[in-house]
């Protein structure tokens, strides 16, 4: 089982316990998929705080502008009116000296709730600080999907949600997001918010709900790409240049990388039956031919230099590479680079 699909399990039995009133002393919440993080923290502040008490007893600590002190001395009062006090320490990965909060995670209050929220590079187990919040609480590991099982939790997800999918706007999801989790479960949000539950999630409610131009969409950019097909590939490329607030252009590279990452696996399985392709992918059966004539058409070093053009692209928008134009630009260069492949 992979490491993303184990921490969807442990997600859905910290909802369950949580849905059941059983609560612990603290949390430590850490990990890549923020989404599972901010979920879990909705719910706990849902659980332990009440209505009529809240502005009393939820107190938010940010981690540069806090220190340990200042949180343990809050999380060591007791609560006003209310059974539980809630002490968010958000940012923690910032904290100056983490450890000193061992001091209280040895004998924590049992009429306060600890929240550490510590997204991005998790906390090690084997660290002194790791051991105690396993020993006296709950540790949550959000550890990033990986993009062979995305498709598989994020079925799950939707059917523990109430809902079913077709496999057409299930591989749109996956594929627009980069087969991102945290971006997928934003995205079916507002499906959710627009479809009724019990109902099957359809190609127009993704369209609709999620923002997915029916024509001009990164899926057809590539098949365009995958084909070849220049004048196509350059119709689209425009489409979402000259619509870039509500394209982020950066999102369609991350689409694209994970894309070509997947041609070349399928690439080194050419020999492999479909559905072994499939299996190891993660990719449906109607769109085996678009990537076996993706491999074809990309063979050799030209997929390696596909992956590197969108590599380089990235390195670009985040400042690490120097570049002379927009998102928009870097981003048309970057296609025809390929196209030229």
């Amino acid at each position: 089982m992979a490491k993303g699909t184990s921490s969807y399990n442990d997600f859905n039995a910290l909802m369950r316990q949580l849905t059941n009133n059983e609560v612990a002393p603290v949390y430590l919440l850490q990990g890549e998929e923020y989404r599972m993080l901010e979920q879990l923290l909705d719910k706990i502040e849902q659980v332990v705080l009440d209505d009529t008490t809240k502005s009393f007893n939820h107190h938010l600590f940010y981690g540069r502008e806090t220190t340990t002190s200042d949180i343990m001395n809050v999380a060591r009062r007791f609560p006003m009116m209310a059974e539980k006090q809630l002490v968010v320490y958000k940012e923690a990965q910032y904290c100056r000296n983490p450890d000193d909060i061992i001091e209280y995670l040895n004998n924590p209050v049992p009429s306060t709730v600890l929240v550490w929220y510590h997204p991005g590079k998790k906390i090690a187990g084997n660290r002194k600080l790791g051991k105690a919040f396993a020993a006296k609480g709950k540790v949550f590991n959000a550890d990033a999907v990986d993009e062979r099982q995305v498709t598989q939790v994020v079925t799950q997800f939707i059917k523990d949600a109430g809902y079913d999918i077709e496999p057409k706007p299930l591989h749109m999801l996956v594929d627009n997001s980069g087969g991102r989790f945290s971006v997928i479960i934003k995205e079916l949000d507002k499906v959710f918010s627009n479809v009724k539950k019990g109902n099957k999630i359809r190609e127009e409610h993704i369209e609709r709900y999620v923002g997915i131009n029916k024509n001009y969409n990164v899926f057809a950019l590539q098949k365009a790409l995958a084909k070849k097909q220049r004048v196509q590939a350059m119709e689209i490329l425009n489409f979402f240049t000259s619509n870039i607030n509500n394209h982020p252009i950066p999102l369609m590279v991350g689409a694209l990388f994970s894309y070509f990452r997947k041609v070349a696996i399928v690439q080194s399985m050419q020999q492999r039956t479909d559905k072994e392709i499939m299996s190891a992918v993660g990719i449906p059966h109607f769109v085996m031919n678009e990537y076996r004539e993706a491999a074809n058409n990309f063979r050799g070093k030209k997929i390696v230099k596909a992956i590197e053009a969108l590599n380089d692209c990235d390195l670009k928008f985040k400042g690490i590479k120097e570049n002379t134009g927009g998102h928009a630009a870097i981003f048309e260069e970057t296609v025809l680079k390929i196209l030229t492949l």
